[in-house]
């Protein structure tokens, strides 16, 4: 035991990994007036519109419009079947690009479905004279 130990606190290691900085060019305040051209304002508007929004939520934006278009057109008709066809329907653009993230995104929406389901069991159908 105590070798192993003595094996892992001295390792060494032989090669250096550069990891680069994850700043988003909006962020860059040493850059002046080039941070508009280093951010692609003049190649793609909507793009540098969204670079706020896609910092915040982490890359999700798309698949968070999505979610609520689900979400809305749920609460607006009280149907499944518009938001499974508005799902249904993102769903092989987003699995084609961003596999992982759907595949947490689905993850999330599915805690969040059992939560509703399990609130709805215990706390509405257990009122007795609810």
């Amino acid at each position: 035991m105590l070798l192993v130990a003595f094996i892992i606190l001295n390792a060494i290691s032989l090669q250096a990994i550069q990891v680069n900085t994850t700043e988003p060019c909006f962020l860059n305040f040493s850059a002046g007036a080039d941070m508009w051209r280093q951010c692609g304002m003049g190649d793609d508007y909507l793009q540098t519109a969204l670079l706020g929004w896609e910092w915040v939520t982490g890359g999700y934006f798309s698949m968070v419009i999505v979610g609520l278009f689900s979400l809305i057109s749920y609460i607006k008709y009280h149907k499944a079947v518009y938001p499974l066809m508005i799902l249904v329907m993102f769903l092989p653009v987003s699995f084609f690009l961003f596999p992982v993230e759907l595949m947490i995104f689905i993850g999330l929406f599915t805690i969040a479905l059992f939560a509703a389901l399990l609130f709805f069991i215990f706390h509405k159908q257990t009122n007795e004279f609810g």
